[in-house]
């Protein structure tokens, strides 16, 4: 299981097999606008389905923001640890 796969089910809250898919279907469409099917339409599908298409259309704002979500609290630790 790739990476991405993983981060993208635990963000979302799906089966990584619910991602994997996600991410293949997303990978098939050639419009990058166009409609998800319908059983990624609401819950936790839809967010799976959205994290999805940022990792395959915008690969580096997916790496970045994930990246964030783990620096900026190790940062506001740090200046609360550092000026405390």
């Amino acid at each position: 299981m790739s990476l991405t796969v993983s981060i993208i089910a635990k963000l979302s809250g799906v089966d990584p097999h619910t991602a994997r898919r996600a991410l293949a279907t997303v990978a098939a469409f050639d419009e990058p606008g166009a409609m998800p099917p319908a059983e990624f339409s609401v819950g936790a599908q839809a967010r799976c389905y959205a994290l999805a298409t940022i990792a395959d259309q915008r690969p580096g704002l997916f790496w970045f923001g994930i990246a964030a979500m783990v620096a900026v609290p190790a940062f506001l630790l740090v200046q609360v640890f550092h000026h405390g």
